[in-house]
């Protein structure tokens, strides 16, 4: 196949590659591919569509020398997920075993993908790997191990290559076999109270939520994937409790644990790594005979990566020597690879002796090989100039990558000239003191576990800690600083890459700064600056806890900076919006934010927080002066010309005339408004509302559905929107979308399979965000659409989940989910505890839009029972109430009941008359069941009128 582009341009699915300049792009962004994917990309396109032989491909990456199999399927795994962060549920790189691969733009994609296809997390970064060397037997033998345990651990000492030779083996098996890899780091977790909270942090579940361990596992229980847990030694009771709950309440879950200790927990197989293998003593050695072991191979290919080095025959002792004295360990023999640049073999093996004979002797404690990396590690450190140590100390603050003029910001208190550091960074690297990864904008840099904790106590060693700390905080400030900036110009995608993985960073400088009173002010201004981040993430307890911490400590230290305190209560009541369980609480907050941007005239922060003050007194339980609120938010909007508060003006006014069944003006408004969006890009919004597109597209379509004649328009334009929502990658609206409009409609026209599909992504995304309190809606919706699609059939399921609803918050309570559930009791049979809940809804009073439905239920329960006559009288108030609401879907189910109730009487004429004049009017929709019920329906009238007739 032929490129159809000029200038050496590659297409494939949504993916453009400029092979000469070596740049890859999803639309207008670019894809960041580490250096030897993106020449196995360039040479698979060279030949786009056709097979490209595995020797070719080592050719491209590997160009003269020889590596095992497994590198290649690493570094082809590695560029099959920087592609899937984009593209999901679709795989552009076809495998053909044993022979190569092709690229190739024909996907396999089903129409609804299954929930255990999707990936956990959208990207979940390895550690890159350097050329994985003299670990053959161990990545084959652990693959094994893997395949027949649930719960694999990697036990070894400190630095003799855990991570590497996991990271090699899941990645294996992610391209061979397809599974779902999400990795996590332990090394920068303080304590075992933070295990959950990584690990939920990780499958992007909200660090606030209530019951990580149980949204854990909820989320997991329906995946095939894998759990990669790095640097567990520290950490090992509460590793274990973790894997022992995740394989107990998961079938389809695998975990490969790193530790310098089993982790002794239910179902564990350890698996032991040896150290490289070293020459045997006593021998004179050839270069051949030395390269016959695994140690002496990666010491002169690091080596010669490094410093061009060739070993000659002089040499192969002394390597052979230093490589025993290194005890094989593959860290250690990373940290030496850098010296054999600048002398010989011998020399380093001298000056080796003379500091391991100091360092390591009779009376140091801790076992040999452990001694030997800290001695290893201590030599290399003395070996650094002043300022390659002050930075290596420095970059010890940072919990994820960072580059050079993020170093230049941390080590201010040196002194030390941005070319000094320049050149420190560079020399670090050259001793393997740091590892480089190619990641969007360019070239960044991170510590190795060991190095990073051997750093960090060196720095509070140094007394450097607090001076580096308050550096830290304030690169992070500056940092979200430009993030509020960008969101304007970036798109959403674009900004998440670029500060979505600067959440560990901000966290640890907000604890530094708030939580320990370092520095107060300066965490009051993180917290405000992490607002966005917060929102963006959905991460909505964070945002909480944090704003609340902030906002006390305001008040304790007596602050006078109000624009400070109304960012603080906007992000606030930008979260209380949603859901607070405290009434009181939530209306006091929105209401001193309102009192607060008035006094020092801040419009923007006015209208968020009536928009947020709006919202929340829309729900149920709270719709007091609603209308007053609106007209406010409406002056205040249009006089400083805000575009988003407008259109939330809108928005929750036609909430509050679907509250009161307005519903022609309401889809008029929303038609308007639909229109209005569309014409402007998606950065005219902020990103602390719900998208407005989706938001009102969503709503529009369950009111053409509801309340008119095109409930085809209706269902359509929901089912765009559930995909659009899915597709947002943004919690909030995903919820928003699916509890108050999507699922409702699918449910309605009996669209199981999509909406079990959406059910399951609603309850996902509760978990992973921190809004335990919607469990109740995620659980009714689930619970009645597996009775209604046939996948279950008893009554405990929907019994349950009218329980929860019945007891969670009153916010929660629209009387549409009770119905549903009423509806799947009744399809199995279980017409008393239906009926318990209709008598509920009665007694409480139920909501003037679920009155003619409700009704009609209860005429189905009487019917059951043989009180015609009585169902009668209910379906005739059933349809006067959805007429006087113009309530066109309720009015054809009651037109439907009833005269079908008139036709079992053989009273034809007054059937006919009751559903042909509702069934007329409608426009569209006639393949949704209820038109199909009402067509067969009147057809089967019709017949008999022919019969009578004759």
């Amino acid at each position: 196949m032929v490129p159809t582009e000029p200038d050496d341009v590659v297409a494939f699915g949504p993916f453009r590659l400029h092979g000469e300049h070596r740049r890859l792009f999803c639309g207008a962004e670019e894809v960041q591919l580490g250096g030897r994917a993106m020449e196995m990309l360039v040479t698979l396109a060279r030949k786009k569509g056709e097979l490209v032989y595995k020797e070719e491909l080592y050719n491209a990456a590997w160009p003269g020398i020889f590596v095992h199999e497994a590198n290649l399927k690493v570094t082809i795994a590695s560029l099959r997920r920087a592609l899937r962060e984009y593209t999901p549920t679709e795989d552009y790189i076809r495998t053909f075993v044993g022979r190569g691969y092709r690229l190739t733009d024909q996907v396999i994609t089903g129409e609804i993908p299954k929930i255990a296809d999707l990936p956990v997390v959208a990207n979940t970064r390895f550690p890159e790997l350097a050329t994985v060397i003299g670990r053959d037997a161990e990545i084959a033998e652990l693959r094994a191990r893997i395949a027949a345990n649930r719960l694999t651990t990697i036990v070894g000492p400190g630095g003799i290559g855990k991570t590497t030779v996991a990271v090699a083996t899941v990645q294996l098996l992610e391209d061979e076999e397809g599974d779902l890899i999400t990795f996590i780091d332990f090394s920068r977790v303080a304590g075992e109270e933070f295990v959950i909270p990584s690990v939920a942090a990780a499958l992007g579940i909200s660090s606030g939520s209530q019951d990580r361990l149980d949204a854990i596992s909820s989320i997991l229980a329906r995946r095939k994937t894998l759990l990669l847990l790095d640097t567990c030694e520290h950490v090992l009771n509460a590793v274990a409790h973790l894997c022992d709950v995740i394989l107990v309440n998961t079938s389809d879950v695998r975990i490969v644990a790193t530790s310098r200790q089993a982790l002794r927990a239910k179902r564990e197989e350890v698996f032991w790594l040896a150290p490289l293998e070293v020459p045997p003593p006593d021998h004179i050695y050839t270069p051949e005979q030395v390269l016959r072991y695994s140690a002496p191979q990666l010491l002169v290919e690091r080596a010669s990566e490094k410093g061009k080095y060739n070993m000659e025959d002089g040499d192969a002792s002394a390597v052979a020597k230093i490589c025993r004295l290194l005890d094989g360990s593959p860290l250690a023999i990373e940290l030496i690879s850098s010296r054999l640049g600048s002398r010989s073999a011998a020399d380093v093996l001298k000056e080796l002796d003379d500091r391991f004979a100091t360092l390591v002797g009779p009376d140091q404690e801790g076992p040999l090989r452990q001694q030997t990396l800290l001695a290893t590690m201590q030599w290399s450190y003395a070996l650094l100039t002043k300022s390659e140590a002050s930075v290596l100390r420095a970059t010890s603050i940072f919990m994820g990558t960072f580059d050079m003029d993020e170093v230049v910001s941390i080590v201010v208190h040196s002194g030390l000239d941005p070319t000094v550091v320049f050149d420190a960074i560079a020399g670090l690297r050259a001793k393997s003191m740091l590892s480089v990864e190619q990641m969007s904008g360019g070239m960044r840099y991170r510590l190795l576990d060991s190095t990073r904790a051997f750093a960090g106590n060196l720095l509070e060693a140094a007394g450097e800690l607090t001076a580096v700390s308050q550096a830290h905080a304030r690169l992070v400030l500056d940092i979200f600083a430009r993030a509020n900036a960008d969101q304007a110009r970036l798109s959403t995608r674009q900004w998440h890459i670029a500060y979505a993985s600067r959440a560990d960073d901000l966290r640890r400088a907000i604890g530094w700064a708030l939580f320990l009173r370092a520095d107060p002010l300066l965490g009051m201004q993180l917290v405000a600056s992490g607002l966005p981040l917060w929102h963006e993430l959905s991460l909505s307890e964070e945002a909480r806890r944090n704003c609340e911490q902030a906002l006390a400590e305001f008040d304790r230290l007596g602050c006078d900076d109000r624009a400070l305190k109304l960012k603080l209560l906007v992000g606030l009541a930008a979260v209380s919006s949603y859901i607070s369980a405290d009434a009181e609480k939530a209306i006091e907050t929105f209401e001193t934010a309102i009192q607060l941007s008035r006094k020092i005239r801040d419009t923007y922060a006015e209208c968020q927080a009536l928009g947020a003050l709006a919202r929340y007194r829309l729900l149920p339980g709270n719709q007091t002066e609603v209308r007053k609120i609106l007209k406010e938010l409406k002056r205040v909007a249009t006089r400083s010309n805000n575009r988003s508060a407008q259109w939330e003006h809108e928005i929750l006014l036609t909430e509050l005339e679907i509250i009161h069944c307005q519903y022609p003006p309401a889809i008029a408004r929303m038609e308007r408004l639909s229109r209005e969006v569309r014409g402007f890009s998606d950065g005219t919004a902020s990103r602390f509302d719900l998208d407005p597109k989706i938001r009102s597209e969503t709503t529009l379509g369950a009111l053409q559905w509801l309340g008119s004649v095109r409930p085809g328009t209706g269902l359509n334009t929901v089912k765009i929107c559930a995909q659009e929502a899915l597709e947002a990658h943004h919690g909030w609206t995903l919820v928003s979308c699916y509890t108050h409009g999507a699922l409702f409609i699918l449910s309605e026209c009996q669209e199981w399979t999509l909406a079990i599909h959406y059910a399951e992504r609603l309850k996902d995304t509760i978990y992973r965000n921190g809004m335990p309190t919607w469990i109740p809606v995620a659980n009714c919706y689930a619970e009645a659409l597996y009775v209604l699609s046939g996948a279950r059939l008893d009554p405990d399921g929907p019994m349950s989940a009218f329980d929860e609803l019945r007891t969670g918050l009153r916010q929660l309570g629209r009387h549409a989910y009770y119905a549903l559930l009423i509806r799947a009791l009744y399809a199995i049979g279980h017409m008393n505890e239906a009926v318990r809940i209709l008598d509920y809804l009665f007694d409480i009073g139920p909501q003037r839009s679920m009155v003619p439905e409700l009704l009609r239920l209860r005429a189905v329960k009487e019917r059951s029972v043989g009180r015609d006559e009585e169902a009668e009288v209910t379906l005739r108030q059933s349809l006067q109430a959805a007429e006087e609401n113009g309530a066109w879907a309720w009015r054809i189910r009651g037109a439907t009941d009833l005269a079908a109730l008139l036709r079992d009487q053989t009273r034809i004429d007054a059937a006919r008359s009751v559903l042909e004049p509702v069934y007329g009017q409608f426009m569209d929709g006639f393949d949704t069941p209820d038109l199909q019920r009402a067509r067969n329906l009147l057809t089967e009238l019709q017949n008999f009128g022919r019969i009578w007739s004759s």
